[in-house]
């Protein structure tokens, strides 16, 4: 209640007040997080209706993703198979059809850019940063409903919904009502929002940091909050500053729908561990090439490369190079790949999993010669070709280099070799 309705005799100034600063003039956007309840699963539970409301795992070796039916079993996502059917025998195993579920992923997208001005998506989720305001559709609780039911009517899929001033908060806010919520916090409210969570849901606190909180005491955000930022900041540098921001429900990070990716990765478990170099060479060419292509396709050039591969016992081994000069070029980087690989496998145990990591990216188009030797420009000029017919008819529709050699190994299709662990670009 006003002064002046509380003191009646009070002598009000009608003088109006200054106009607002220009920062105030604009205020902040309101941001959305989305999250696709148990993804895999869930698609395949609309695909197949005679697996709904059953336990259903995705995966090959371990569980890439489960329905919610599963998880009350004690099953999550990096179990091994063997572990999930001890502990519920009935689960029904799916390898998964990883091109199907983009499909369903960018028809939920779409729906999120007919209200977002901007949007991030990932595999399974999206921020988005809201254009107008909310109120003119009830609120954004009722938006973010909206939404929902936009989703589930024309995808038929169960997504969660957060809504929040900033991404930290939104992607908190989903989290708290999966699955099928939708939560909205309102400016003001963050901190007692946060205090009661456990201080390991925040941004940034990984499983050491959370546990020095721990022995210090500091179990939930709140108690984090309450420490002087003089303190975190002696204790922790620069991140004890970020983490007192963070407990306070402060998140400064922009959105950048457009920013290119930090790194390009491509990974595969085999469907039979194996000690066939050609295979094992002819799969590590093949996740090159995909990983390359879609870095051409962001328009960047690498200046390093990591080789990975696990062996059946699980022991696993990775290392990197940084390339003799940024390329884009397939040829290139496949040396470098195979060198790699002979750096990695000296053990006479067969190998179950390879992967490779392009990184150091920067603009292809800062990057460029005066005069490119003409065997370069023919290198150059094929791989465009071939770009352009795997962009127009599939990338299955060409196989190049040591790849040729799954082709009496491997079933085909349009996107490629059906793998037992297709990897989804990270």
């Amino acid at each position: 209640m006003r002064d002046e309705e509380q003191h009646t005799g009070a002598i009000v100034d009608e003088t109006p007040p200054p106009p607002p600063r220009p920062s105030t003039l604009s205020p902040q956007p309101w941001t959305l997080h989305l999250d696709a309840d148990a993804f895999f699963p869930s698609v395949e539970q609309l695909l197949i209706p005679a697996l709904r409301d059953r336990p259903v795992i995705v995966g090959s070796g371990c569980i890439a993703s489960c329905s919610y039916e599963a998880r009350r079993f004690g099953l999550s996502a990096g179990m091994s198979l063997a572990e999930a059917k001890r502990l519920c025998p009935q689960a029904v195993v799916l390898a998964g059809h990883y091109q199907i579920y983009r499909c369903f992923a960018e028809h939920i997208w779409e729906i999120c850019r007919r209200y977002c001005c901007a949007l991030e998506t990932f595999l399974d989720e999206a921020v988005g940063e809201l254009g107008g305001d909310p109120s003119r559709f009830g609120g954004p609780e009722r938006l973010g409903q909206r939404i929902q039911t936009e989703v589930r009517t024309e995808v038929g899929l169960p997504v969660s919904v957060g809504l929040a001033r900033n991404r930290m908060m939104a992607k908190l806010a989903s989290s708290t009502v999966k699955p099928a919520g939708v939560r909205a916090i309102l400016p003001g409210s963050e901190a007692t929002f946060l205090a009661p969570l456990p201080v390991n849901r925040l941004l940034g606190v990984g499983s050491k940091l959370g546990r020095r909180l721990r022995e210090m005491n500091v179990a939930t955000i709140g108690e984090l909050a309450a420490l002087p930022v003089a303190t975190l900041r002696a204790m922790f540098g620069q991140v004890g500053e970020s983490l007192h921001d963070r407990a306070h429900g402060r998140d400064v990070r922009a959105l950048r729908p457009d920013a290119p990716p930090k790194t390009i990765s491509r990974e595969t478990t085999f469907h039979r561990a194996t000690c066939d170099r050609a295979e094992i060479t002819g799969m590590l060419c093949y996740l090159l090439q995909r990983a390359m292509r879609m870095m051409r396709q962001h328009r960047l050039v690498a200046a390093c490369l990591e080789v990975s591969i696990r062996y059946d016992d699980w022991k696993s081994y990775a290392t990197r190079r940084t390339l003799p000069e940024p390329t884009d070029n397939d040829d290139d980087v496949l040396p470098v790949s195979l060198e790699l690989f002979d750096k990695l496998h000296g053990r006479r145990v067969a190998v179950r999993h390879v992967g490779v990591v392009l990184s150091g990216f920067v603009p292809s188009a800062t990057v460029g010669r005066l005069f490119t030797h003409q065997a370069r420009q023919r290198r150059q000029d094929i791989q465009h070709a071939v770009d352009a017919v795997r962009d127009r008819f599939g990338h299955g529709s060409m196989v190049t280099g040591r790849a040729i050699s799954l082709l009496d190994r491997l079933e085909t299709d349009d996107y490629g070799f059906v793998l037992r662990t297709p990897s989804l670009t990270k």
